[in-house]
């Protein structure tokens, strides 16, 4: 499994290394002098084929049982800097912080009470509402049960969604007569075993009124004693669609483009709560009110974290260096930088086929907008190419491969199953 020689004693574990997050921090981590291992449950992911990694290691699904990876990192030979992915890897390593920090490991991430109230969208919702920053109005499942009023009071359409899981996992519902399948659906989906550790509620948000290019997010690193390292504001031009062509947080394309309002917001809620690490602050922005809503505070880098680390925000490498008591400069560009996921299945190019067959995207404009950045003078960000790590850009295809030939079985096993044959096209 060994890649390279280790070429300095800097050791830092990277978390679900699997994850898109993790691959957008490995080759700024290693091009500054760290030896880099990756832990996963995963045997074939793109970031195995990458000549920067060290070595990897298969651990157990941090889903199943903290206590267990617990014990799995603790028996590793060599101790170092534990960089979290995941929002879940945040939360374990949040509750266990003081027994992995007596076992020699190094990670900063927010206390437990602080992760506990700003990564939960409800009780962030409240905790913003009671500071003056601009949220919907939003109730949790319990509170309408005990006062059914509430739904009579609610500005339609509303969303119906998890506190804690990420990945556009909500239902937007029309009128009051779809309330109830919608929150049944979504409480399923946080009851599943393997979102236990979540610990996820449901709540009903009105919804504001915004469309893909209202998406905005603020991604911030807080050092170790708490301070404002680095922030920088994205504005989403394309995101991923639902099925009803209702956008998503998860970004196909967007700008760096600077939001004082967002950075200063993010910075007065963080600091109140005294965070520490990564966060990936998301808003919607109401052309209607002229005002952005904070939506959510996602406590780990963001998927996109390879545009931060190919436009100067290190966060990665921030992360690591503050722990090993390194010196470092923050020259992250607040402008001038267009990102697209490209290479990804699903990504930009293989759900706008999708989209545009659905009537829910003009892949003419898709189109268009890669013209328009790569005649530009921008420098244009590609998910996931780097010059300097073809090994990895090589893996993502190989695995977006791999990806496609398993759904594509996984539908004709279910096709043959439900009807014995599989249909004609």
């Amino acid at each position: 499994m060994t890649r390279v020689a280790a070429l300095t004693d800097r050791l830092v574990y990277l978390m679900d290394c699997e994850q898109r997050c993790a691959e957008g921090v490995l080759y700024s981590l290693t091009s500054h002098g760290y030896r880099v291992i990756g832990l996963t449950t995963s045997t074939f992911f793109p970031m195995r084929f990458s000549w920067h990694l060290d070595t990897w290691l298969r651990s157990p699904a941090l889903n199943e049982s903290f206590e267990k990876y617990f014990d799995f990192l603790k028996g590793l030979p060599e101790k170092g800097v534990i960089v979290p992915s995941g929002d879940l890897s945040v939360k374990f390593l949040s509750r266990y912080a003081t027994r992995l920090e007596a076992e020699g490991f190094l990670l900063n991430v927010p206390a437990q009470d602080s992760l506990d109230t700003l990564f939960d969208k409800y009780s962030c919702n409240r905790a913003c509402a009671a500071m003056g920053i601009p949220v919907a109005r939003t109730f949790s499942i319990t509170e309408i049960e005990q006062d059914p009023a509430i739904i009579d009071s609610l500005r339609w359409p509303v969303v119906v969604k998890p506190t804690a899981l990420a990945g556009g996992n909500y239902r937007k519902v029309g009128a009051r007569s779809g309330l109830a399948s919608a929150i049944g659906e979504i409480r399923q989906a946080v009851e599943k075993e393997s979102v236990r550790l979540n610990e996820s509620g449901v709540v009903v948000q009105e919804w504001v009124d915004s469309g893909m290019e209202d998406n905005w997010s603020c991604e911030v690193y807080y050092n170790r004693a708490g301070q404002l390292v680095d922030s920088v504001t994205i504005k989403r031009v394309r995101t991923s669609l639902s099925k009803q062509g209702t956008p998503t947080s998860r970004m196909y394309c967007g700008v760096l483009e600077p939001e004082a309002r967002l950075v200063k917001r993010t910075e007065e809620l963080l600091s109140a709560y005294k965070w520490r690490g990564f966060a990936h602050v998301e808003y919607i922005y109401s052309r209607q009110d002229d005002e952005f809503y904070l939506t959510e505070v996602n406590p780990r880098l963001p998927g996109y974290a390879y545009l931060l680390s190919a436009s100067g925000h290190e966060h990665g490498w921030f992360y690591a260096a503050d722990l090993s008591g390194e010196t470092f400069h923050v020259n992250g560009k607040s402008r001038g930088v267009t990102y697209f996921e490209t290479l990804r299945y699903p990504g930009d190019i293989t759900d706008g086929v999708i989209n545009s067959l659905r009537g829910n995207l003009d892949f003419g404009s898709l189109i268009a907008s890669y013209v328009r950045a790569f005649r530009s003078r921008d420098q244009v960000v590609v998910d996931h190419f780097n010059a300097k790590d073809l090994g990895l850009t090589l893996g993502l295809v190989l695995t977006n491969i791999k990806s496609f030939f398993d759904k594509s079985v996984s539908y004709i096993k279910r096709r043959i199953r439900r009807h014995g044959v599989v249909r004609k096209a």
